[in-house]
């Protein structure tokens, strides 16, 4: 909370610790595993409001698997509204971009990456 917004890579990776490992670099694949990195989005005029642009990927070895769990992080994800994580409280969450399969070089490693929008506010104002 460098910035006065919350980490919204930790507060994601919080919200989906139940169903997979979560982590912010697939290093070593223990599938199922759901990979969360912030990539764009930014601060309101103000300073005051974040909009950040989130990608969830999911990794598991078979369709059906992905399929599933892809289902669970949408049904978790969507429109969620003001939530407290250990990160800081969330005001919003929702779909940016819809989920889609990447063919991965390893042909046994199903992708599903989708993007989400994660509004949230300074946490921490200045005195």
């Amino acid at each position: 909370m460098a910035d006065g917004f919350p980490d919204v890579e930790d507060a994601l990776l919080e919200l989906l610790a139940d169903l997979a490992d979560t982590v912010t670099a697939v290093d070593t694949l223990d599938e199922p595993v759901i990979q969360v990195n912030r990539t764009g989005g930014g601060a309101d005029r103000l300073g005051l409001q974040d909009s950040a642009i989130v990608e969830v990927a999911t990794y598991t070895a078979t369709r059906p698997a992905s399929q599933a769990l892809t289902k669970q992080v949408r049904d978790r994800l969507s429109g969620l509204r003001g939530v407290q994580t250990g990160a800081g409280f969330i005001d919003a969450i929702s779909e940016f971009a819809a989920p889609i399969p990447i063919p991965d070089l390893n042909p046994d490693i199903r992708r599903v990456p989708s993007t989400w929008t994660v509004i949230s506010r300074v946490q921490d104002l200045p005195e």
